[in-house]
């Protein structure tokens, strides 16, 4: 099963959710999502709600930190490039960054940039710009 994924608009939208009990169609409303999206996503991969007499409830400050924990969870997980490696746009993927020069600096980055070890274009590397003593 797929963990669901939400957007950064229906994250912001969490904080209309008020202190009472929801059917999946009004929080679909509220946050911006298909109705489909609460049955398929979010009730199997983990959702807390109530049934009742063959009716889903959800409790919208529930579902509120539910959401902002799935999030920064999925936020945890990306990994970022090595150290010292470059994303090459042509050969699509991360390759390694050879006697960088830099080639624009101002008082909070650089951009490193080398020619790219498979095909010879050119990578660029934005980093925080080093201090020099």
């Amino acid at each position: 099963m797929r963990n669901p994924l939400l957007k950064h608009a229906q994250i912001i939208r969490l904080g209309r959710l008020l202190d009472m009990m929801y059917k999946p169609s009004e929080i679909a409303e509220e946050i911006g999502v298909a109705v489909d999206t609460i049955y398929r996503s979010y009730l199997p991969a983990g959702l807390p709600f109530i049934r009742e007499n063959n009716s889903i409830w959800i409790h919208g400050r529930t579902f509120a930190k539910w959401a902002e924990d799935l999030a920064a969870s999925q936020r945890r997980q990306r990994p970022g490039l090595p150290a010292g490696h470059g994303y090459c746009m042509k050969c699509n993927k991360p390759v390694p960054m050879n006697n960088p020069i830099v080639v624009f600096t101002n008082r909070y980055i650089q951009i490193n940039q080398s020619p790219c070890p498979t095909c010879g274009c050119s990578v660029n590397r934005f980093s925080k710009k080093e201090v020099s003593s």
